[in-house]
């Protein structure tokens, strides 16, 4: 397990309906192609994220921006926390996408869609927050705690 700090922007996607992290999906692009680099193939890594916004940029952002051939990003699975219940990868890079002081954490605030999207990796997570904003929500707080001391 390993928590990337991350302080990007959140905004409201596209669709207006939605939210994304372009810093988080450029670090989630960087990530990716440090898995593939050292071997990992795709269809071992899934990116997990509670928002169809966040899901479709890194989608979008990976094709264009990938470091390695375009074939490789779009073999790797970016889905939605709920469309991954039940599956698994040896690989799962979680964007939280959430950072404001206002808000709230949202979709990441239900303790069933924090129980699947850390529970779908085989053998290691990263996760892409701004522990700032999540810590303010008890069991994530709990959890980053946890990271923070072990």
């Amino acid at each position: 397990m390993f928590f990337y700090v991350q302080m990007g922007q959140e905004e409201i996607s596209a669709s207006g309906t939605s939210y994304l992290n372009r810093t988080e999906a450029a670090n989630v692009e960087k990530i990716v192609t440090t898995f593939l680099k050292s071997g990992v193939v795709p269809s071992q890594i899934g990116v997990i994220t509670p928002y169809e916004g966040q899901r479709a940029y890194i989608v979008n952002y990976m094709s264009r921006n990938g470091a390695l051939r375009q074939q490789l990003y779009k073999e790797i699975e970016v889905a939605s926390v709920d469309s991954f219940q039940g599956r698994e990868k040896d690989y799962i890079i979680l964007s939280c996408v959430r950072s404001n002081e206002h808000q709230g954490i949202g979709f990441l605030n239900d303790p069933r869609r924090l129980n699947v999207a850390l529970t779908r990796a085989r053998y290691g997570i990263v996760i892409l927050g701004n522990p700032k904003v999540l810590s303010k929500q008890p069991l994530w707080n709990g959890l980053l705690t946890h990271y923070k001391e072990h």
